[in-house]
């Protein structure tokens, strides 16, 4: 394998650092995929939506339920009964994959990839 270093010509002075504490992102246009919630969780369609034993909501994220008029997606992380991770809004219970452009999904980690 073969390395090439880069070397910078300006003055470490010249550019403009980012703060150490913030997060520097870069922001991708996500689409919204509706998921059949038995697909997601083990659980039961109810006449009011869907409901599952131990499913906990980590946070609330930017995306906002178009069903709800606008109320922000709740994400859910796989644990316990949780076939995979998604997003679900609290109100319609509906459950949601957020994916880039390319049709993969933004909650999943791609394979290969470890996270040590």
């Amino acid at each position: 394998m073969t390395t090439t270093a880069r070397t910078s010509t300006s003055s470490p002075r010249s550019r403009p650092r980012a703060d150490p504490g913030k997060r520097v992102t870069q922001s991708q246009r996500l689409s919204l995929v509706e998921l059949d919630p038995r697909q997601v969780v083990d659980g039961v369609v109810v006449a009011s939506g869907f409901k599952a034993n131990d499913v906990a909501a980590v946070g609330e994220m930017r995306e906002t339920c178009p069903y709800c008029g606008g109320l922000p997606l709740q994400l859910v992380l796989r644990h316990g009964h949780v076939i995979r991770s998604h997003l679900v809004c609290k109100t319609c219970t509906r459950c949601f994959d957020a994916t880039y452009s390319d049709g993969s999904s933004a909650l999943t980690i791609p394979a290969g990839l470890s996270i040590d």
